[in-house]
């Protein structure tokens, strides 16, 4: 209660209850410093082995120097309560923010860092942290993450004792390790299961298993298979769904074998995203004869599939990959292109055109100014648009508009970074892509809509050969488009252009 004294502390509002115990705000007249101040409940410290474990893990805490460990200043015993003193974090927890909402990928990565080094540090010192949760980790201003509530840690040796005289399990639920609620030994890799599933809440704002009750959380960690958050988030790179599911693989030998790996593998998927699959497209269906022919081919030929899953054999290849020349690839096309020779391409590359013309942007497509010309260095197809399909309220359309297609993310980014650097371009997120009346030019991810940006998703705009141009790359169509506007290379101009590509091309972006 407020205004009451327990020992050298006078008690102040209460910040949080569990089962173990309460959590005030308290002065400490002692060492004139406000901690937050937990006290056990009279039945938790009831029994002595818990009793004497208690001592034995808060000495082991206390004595932890990782700066992501809440630290205790003091523990012990006082008019027979036990008691944490621990540093007092102004700031919200972890569930607090979640609640709210999903966590932008990038800063739920970085509190997870944090959090993964701070059980790495407890670990090493053969302590489980065991209750790893979002209300367990605390949010200080600048996002530096303390992760508290040691209360229920024990130790990782086989002869530990439990956390009460029944042997009962504690914690929470929604982010238990499915190990713990069998009679096998608990380690570390019960905290990395924890930590995958503070990762999927903080990128969905979602508890990894939306079921209720005791027995039905119980069997989803037993059986049911990790849930994967880009079905809720749909800027989360699925490179970031395989983390999550490997640190919640039922097996403890299958997971990441430290939080620390967790964390970097998480970071690396960030990084490194891969394309998530694109939306099936109907294909016409077969005459049997040619059928046949098509099997006849597949046996015989070497195969290789394009992205979307379709099949192109490695006659069909040789004929796209032919030696005709070629543009010098990322070199801006400052002129319209030649249009393709009207000689009939082998059925693969006719695929591959109709595939790129059928991606192309709304205000483009299906446009008769809009063919295919000779594919770019690295691209499967490359197309030409000359006019819109709508005008702009305002400005007009750009000149040239050239659209390329590409077999993966990989060979994508190979022909973004090469456009990039060719031409001293760095990297800025925090401009945006085109912002050439304030800022130097340069390359960042755009926002489709207010989920954030996608992994890859990069545009960026500067003049070149007398022609102002604004790149942009689409993930997940593999394409990656440019408007091309002879003479208007000043900053205004490069900015309606810009404007322009926001309005009728970015707004339209699924």
């Amino acid at each position: 209660m407020p205004g009451e004294t327990f020992g050298p502390y006078r008690i102040e509002e209460l910040l949080g209850r569990g089962g173990m115990g309460e959590v005030h705000r308290a002065y400490d007249t002692t060492h004139d410093r406000v901690v937050a101040l937990k006290r056990l409940s009279a039945s938790a410290g009831g029994d002595p082995g818990f009793r004497a474990r208690f001592r034995r893990e808060s000495r082991i805490v206390a004595r932890l120097r990782e700066p992501h460990v809440i630290p205790i200043h003091a523990y012990g015993e006082i008019d027979g309560r036990l008691y944490l003193d621990m540093r007092l974090v102004e700031g919200p927890d972890l569930k607090e923010l979640t609640d709210t909402g999903p966590l932008a990928p990038a800063r739920a990565v970085r509190i997870v860092e944090q959090v993964a080094s701070a059980l790495d540090a407890a670990h090493a010192d053969g302590l489980v942290h065991r209750d790893v949760k979002p209300s367990n980790i605390l949010v200080a201003p600048g996002d530096f993450v303390y992760l508290a509530d040691f209360g229920i840690a024990r130790s990782s040796s086989p002869t530990a004792t439990a956390i009460t005289a029944s042997g009962a399990v504690v914690g929470t639920l929604d982010y238990m390790a499915p190990e713990r609620f069998g009679e096998g030994t608990v380690d570390g890799r019960a905290d990395v299961y924890a930590l995958a599933c503070v990762l999927y809440t903080n990128l969905t704002g979602r508890r990894p298993f939306a079921v209720e009750g005791t027995a039905a959380q119980i069997w989803a960690h037993l059986q049911e298979p990790p849930p994967r958050a880009s079905r809720w988030n749909p800027s989360i790179p699925p490179t970031l769904d395989e983390v999550i599911i490997r640190g919640m693989a039922k097996e403890p030998d299958q997971r990441f074998p430290t939080a620390g790996a967790l964390a970097t593998a998480a970071k690396a998927a960030l990084d490194q995203p891969v394309m998530p699959p694109r939306s099936p497209r109907r294909r016409p269906t077969l005459p049997a004869g040619l059928a046949v022919l098509v099997i006849a081919s597949v046996v015989s030929a070497l195969l290789l599939f394009r992205s979307d899953g379709s099949l192109v054999t490695g006659t069909a290849i040789a004929g796209a990959t032919s030696s005709a020349p070629t543009p010098s690839g990322p070199s801006a096309p400052s002129t319209p292109s030649t249009p393709s020779s009207p000689s009939t391409p082998p059925s693969s590359t006719t695929t591959v055109n109709a595939d790129l013309l059928d991606l192309l942007p709304a205000v483009y497509h299906g446009n008769p100014s809009c063919h295919v010309v000779e594919k770019a260095d690295g691209a499967l197809s490359t197309a030409t648009c000359t006019q819109a399909n709508q005008r702009h309220p305002t400005f007009s359309a750009p000149a040239e508009a050239t659209f390329h297609l590409f077999a993966d993310r990989a060979s994508q980014d190979a022909f973004f970074r090469k456009l990039v650097t060719d031409r001293n371009i760095p990297r800025h997120d925090e401009h945006g892509g085109c912002r050439p009346r304030t800022q130097e030019t340069h390359y960042a991810l755009y926002y489709r809509d207010t989920g954030g940006p996608l992994p890859g998703d990069f545009t960026t705009c500067f003049d070149e050969a007398g022609a102002g141009q604004v790149w942009w790359v689409d993930t997940r169509t593999l394409t990656i488009g440019a408007l091309i506007a002879p003479g208007q290379t000043s900053a205004d101009a490069l900015e309606q252009l810009d404007t322009w590509w926001n309005t009728m091309i970015l707004a339209t972006l699924n």
